[in-house]
């Protein structure tokens, strides 16, 4: 009976002590995969707006009409639409696409104006490349963070 009793025994452990393994070597993963390539183009994209606002705020007056910078808001633009591409193919990335849309949104709300305007002050550009700067600190932050997840 006791050789009976230590075969169950042995059993019962390795009923119970399976599960677990399987368990703990188990990953659940909530966020996508980071991607070094789209960081380096959330930095680029990021650093062209701050370029077209500096650019404007260095020139004369005369030189602050829209069409002189339309070329570079098409550019920054289609980086963006290209980021937020990228994204929302990507699985489980619903936060960093709404942060992406929310800055979208701004960044063609500021080139309206432009166009609306025809010529921004340097006090509007400076607005305007501060909160675009704000918007694009949280996508680049989100990229950056999944660096750091195992």
């Amino acid at each position: 009976m006791t050789e009976k009793l230590k075969r169950y025994k042995s059993l019962y452990v390795a009923i119970i002590c399976f599960p677990l393994m399987l368990l703990a070597s188990c990953r659940v993963s909530l966020v996508p995969a980071y991607d070094a390539a789209l960081q380096t183009q959330i930095e680029n994209a990021a650093k062209a707006t701050d370029m077209l606002y500096l650019k404007m705020m260095d020139a004369s007056m005369n030189d602050k009409e829209y069409a002189t910078y339309a070329q570079d808001y098409l550019n920054i633009e289609g980086e963006i639409n290209a980021i937020l591409l990228k994204n929302e193919i990507r699985p489980k990335s619903e936060d960093i696409v709404a942060s992406i849309k929310i800055l979208k949104d701004y960044f063609i709300k500021a080139k309206e104006d432009h166009v609306k305007r025809n010529v921004l002050s340097n006090a509007e550009a400076l607005i305007y490349n501060e909160q675009l700067k704000a918007l694009w600190k949280p996508v680049l932050i989100e990229e950056m963070a999944l660096s750091k997840v195992r």
